[in-house]
């Protein structure tokens, strides 16, 4: 299966769209990450640019190609939610080849991908503890994406976040990753894993006999070709 994987967009499309999934007869698209642009001049700093990630979005979903997107961490605490919840179902109306889980499995050409979307940690952001989901909630989650990895063997684990100490160091040199991920990576041994969300840590990893890639952000992309 010929699959277009993009880093986290944020209103960048790679160069020669068209062109890509033609050539190299892609039958999946994967966005793993934020989709929408934030305006950044002194009126609007860090307000989502709503117009310009819709044409995004259309651009995407034009192709009718099935395609996999992530909220990742743009629309955050519970209006942002509601936000992304309401934009979702609108455009999976308009274009029933658009998939989004939160956490969950999906399937395509013979292929299952595991997905898990951003997953908020203490030590990821603890100026922002206070909002993030609690340590019940979190083993509760582990729980679940370890029984979707067991029942799945060599399924593709699509995260927004990467996994803790592989490619999610930020500029400052700390590491942002998902715990809960790595967890779970080592326990299960899932074939490939894509991530995004730490833009300069964009590269490939392995842990055990798991690749990871960390596909960056603004335009770039990586083309598999995955056989089941």
């Amino acid at each position: 299966m010929k699959i277009l994987a993009l880093g986290d967009p944020h209103g960048i499309l790679p160069k020669n769209l068209d062109s890509i999934i033609r050539k190299n007869k892609i039958e999946l698209i994967v966005c793993i990450g934020e989709v929408f642009p934030v305006k950044r001049d002194k009126a609007h700093s860090g307000q989502i640019d709503f117009n310009a990630g819709v044409a995004i979005l259309d651009k995407l979903c034009s192709y009718k190609i099935p395609m996999i997107i992530f909220k990742g961490n743009m629309f955050f605490g519970g209006q942002g939610a509601k936000i992304f919840r309401d934009l979702l179902n609108k455009y999976k109306r308009k274009y029933p080849n658009l998939y989004y889980k939160r956490l969950g499995k999906l399937r395509f050409g013979g292929i299952t991908f595991i997905m898990v979307d951003i997953l908020f940690e203490k030590h990821s952001y603890p100026a922002f503890s206070k909002y993030f989901t609690d340590v019940l909630k979190h083993k509760k989650r582990l729980a679940r994406l370890n029984k979707l990895l067991k029942e799945n063997k060599d399924s593709i684990l699509l995260s927004h976040a990467p996994p803790y100490g592989y490619l999610d160091k930020i500029h400052s040199g700390i590491h942002i990753g998902s715990k809960i991920l790595l967890e779970a990576i080592k326990k299960n041994h899932p074939k490939l894993v894509l991530c995004g969300h730490v833009h300069e840590a964009k590269g490939t990893a392995k842990i055990g006999r798991t690749e990871i890639h960390n596909l960056g952000s603004c335009g770039n992309y990586k083309i598999l070709d995955i056989t089941s």
